[in-house]
């Protein structure tokens, strides 16, 4: 029997592998034994990160249709094919703490705004998975995950942002969701040529938020935290794996219990 999770020798593609997550998702993919490539914007941390773990990287603008069609290209011409893709790019809370305009009340909240994110988190996730099964479909399938949210399943609490620098916004929920019901149409459609489509959607991760926030978040929590970034490696490399294999359409929420409540 094949060891559980074990992605020796398979070709995976990282999108979006700077990030709290997405740099556990690169150190964990390596340590799995993948033969790993990961990508992100070239003004992010994406040169240091390859530099730290002996990877190749690649500058990717998910916003940009040309530019994600030359970086998966390029991806399985340097790997041979793609056997995995990850597409973990994102505008978060977290992310955005130094904005204002997009942490705005709803009654006030920006178009340009909403359009931003759902260009990155939504538009940009539909095509780098456009691409990923483009290729796929050629060499004979893999698996595609999809980086959803718990704020795709549920809606948030805002009692627990009350006070803080940075909020939930409508956008990020909204794209979210939206990846979701993207994962299960592509899913079916794929299915007949061996590609393998889930998403896989994280509860709050620990990210340097203020100890007051996180006390908040905890509490709503029924394993009483939030997810350490590495407590999401398992499940990713899970659906990567062949141990997933029959596993397709599917979103696998790592959330510490809190839609159980």
């Amino acid at each position: 029997m094949m060891a559980p999770f074990n992605l020796k020798g398979k070709r995976i593609l990282l999108v979006g592998a700077t990030g709290v997550l997405g740099s556990a998702f690169s150190r964990g993919l390596k340590s799995a034994g993948a033969s790993l490539i990961i990508a992100d914007l070239k003004t992010t941390s994406i040169d240091k990160i390859a530099s730290e773990i002996a990877l190749e990287s690649l500058y990717i603008d998910v916003t940009n249709e040309k530019s994600v069609i030359e970086s998966i290209s390029t991806a399985a011409s340097v790997l041979g094919s793609l056997d995995g893709v990850v597409s973990n790019a994102a505008i978060t809370s977290e992310s955005l703490m130094g904005s204002q305009s997009i942490f705005s009340k709803l009654e006030d909240y920006p178009l340009e705004d909403w359009k931003k994110t759902i260009d990155v988190n939504l538009s940009g996730t539909f095509l780098v998975a456009r691409e990923a099964g483009r290729i796929m479909k050629i060499s004979g399938g893999g698996s595609i995950v999809l980086t959803s949210s718990i704020y795709g399943v549920v809606g948030p609490d805002h009692n627990i942002y009350e006070g803080q620098s940075f909020q939930s916004f409508p956008g990020y929920s909204a794209s979210k969701a939206g990846i979701i019901g993207l994962t299960k149409w592509l899913a079916t459609w794929w299915a007949k040529d061996g590609i393998r489509v889930n998403a896989l959607s994280p509860g709050g991760v620990i990210n340097n938020q203020p100890n007051d926030f996180v006390d908040r978040y905890s509490e709503r929590t029924p394993l009483g935290r939030m997810a350490e970034p590495d407590d999401l490696t398992g499940a990713l490399l899970f659906l990567l794996s062949d141990s997933s294999s029959y596993c397709t359409g599917q979103n696998l929420i790592i959330d510490g219990g809190l839609t159980a409540w």
